[in-house]
């Protein structure tokens, strides 16, 4: 699954600012955002899906609408 990867990548991000940077208000803040970009994402997908599942009914709903009047 992708959100494994990305969950797995932004542990190790975490681990090395956390070792090299040494700063943890700094470190905090950086995952803080990191953490907010991470929800954009897995809302902006799921609502994609939602879309286009709505789509796909609308449209076999017009595909049936049209053989009806073919017919």
């Amino acid at each position: 699954m992708i959100y494994f990867r990305i969950f797995t990548i932004f542990l190790a991000t975490s681990f090395m600012l956390i070792v090299f940077y040494g700063d943890l208000a700094t470190v905090q803040s950086l995952l803080a955002g990191l953490c907010g970009g991470f929800v954009a994402v897995v809302a902006a997908q799921n609502s994609t899906g939602t879309k286009l599942k709505d789509m796909e009914k609308h449209l076999k709903q017009l595909e049936a609408k049209l053989t009806e009047h073919v017919s």
